[in-house]
């Protein structure tokens, strides 16, 4: 069995609100090709309220170099990715030598020696720690790491495994890419950080991770991912995503439900990664199931965004501090990403 001990968030202090970024918007597609009064609308669908955001917003309507952009990446991911992991060894009551896996998830940026190896001396963990880094999932990384870990922690039921995820999405924006899929990326993506320990140890009143499966869909490559243009990294967004969730989405649900022995009614709980309120309402009619079953990822889709892989870790830990559930529900963890892929994961409460 593997349990979820701590989950632990930091973001930046910075918070945008929506409209303020609408305004943004407004200027910097003005003279464009985009008929940007058209798609506006967009910042409002999106049902966010604030974000947190690593600088200040007039930061972004300034061209900076693929290597400005990436250095940068590297001293907030580090900072942030360290301040989450450290809270969330806390929480779980551990020394952070008694770390034995770590595993690291990130596609914002890029560095070698890799995050992990960065965080092993910044957190003081041992030198043996076995490392594992998680790069390029995109949104899916935050529910991938936790199949990871999950199956690990059966392996190795004695051994504490922490989970980093830390995402710098808005550094990524180019102010010189006027095409509607870097507006949409602009009314979606946060920053920020947030670290789990998992272990074989059982755990009360928290998650217990039973079995996931993963899914890549054929001829798929070009929905979601990165181009690299010398002002950074540029955002790839097929406008299908929401159709393509309806299309395809139920019939890996099911699978995965069947293969299991499962019947959907006894599925309570649905925390997925909240790409966008479309994502969301694709899911809910994919599944045949109200809205309201996505309660806690509406919630932090309002309150901090799209963060990208870290987002499903926030899910996560609102869910275990509203604490409204009992024992012996089971529930799933899902999220889609470059590929176009998805996990799902299943876990019952404790």
């Amino acid at each position: 069995m593997s349990y979820i001990h701590s989950v632990a968030r930091e973001v930046p202090s910075n918070t945008v609100k929506q409209e303020e970024v609408k305004e943004f918007a407004k200027a910097i597609f003005k003279n464009s090709n985009l008929e940007i009064e058209k798609y506006l609308p967009v910042f409002e669908n999106s049902k966010i309220k604030s974000r947190p955001v690593l600088k200040d917003i007039s930061w972004y309507g300034e061209t900076k170099s693929f290597k400005e952009k990436n250095e940068l990446f590297v001293t907030h991911a580090i900072e942030m990715a360290k301040a989450s992991a450290q809270l969330a060894i806390e929480k779980a009551n551990l020394l952070p030598s008694e770390i034995d896996i770590i595993i690291v998830v990130t596609s914002s940026g890029f560095i070698t020696p890799t995050l992990d190896a960065q965080l092993i001396d910044l957190l003081g963990l041992s030198t043996d720690v076995k490392r594992i880094p998680i790069i390029g999932l995109g949104c899916a990384g935050g529910a991938n790491s936790i199949a990871r870990a999950g199956e690990l922690s059966q392996l190795y039921p004695n051994k504490n495994i922490l989970v980093i995820t830390v995402e710098t999405c808005t550094l990524t924006f180019r102010p010189s890419d006027k095409r509607k899929s870097n507006l949409i990326a602009l009314s979606l993506f946060s920053d920020g950080s947030s670290s789990m320990i998992v272990s074989g140890k059982e755990k009360k009143n928290s998650i217990s991770i039973k079995t996931n499966a993963s899914r890549k869909w054929r001829n798929s490559l070009n929905v979601m991912g990165w181009e690299i243009e010398m002002d950074g990294l540029q955002v790839v967004f097929d406008k299908s995503i929401p159709g393509l969730i309806a299309q395809n989405f139920r019939e890996f649900y099911m699978k995965f439900l069947t293969e299991n022995k499962i019947e959907k009614s006894k599925v309570k709980h649905h925390l997925f990664h909240p790409g966008g309120a479309k994502v969301i309402e694709a899911f809910a009619n994919a599944l045949e199931i109200g809205e309201d079953n996505f309660y806690y990822s509406m919630k932090i889709l309002q309150e901090y965004g799209n963060i990208s892989s870290p987002t499903i870790f926030f899910v996560i830990d609102e869910f275990l501090n509203d604490q409204k559930f009992s024992g012996g529900e089971l529930g799933l963890f899902s999220a889609m990403g470059p590929g176009f892929s998805s996990d799902i994961i299943l876990f019952e409460t404790t």
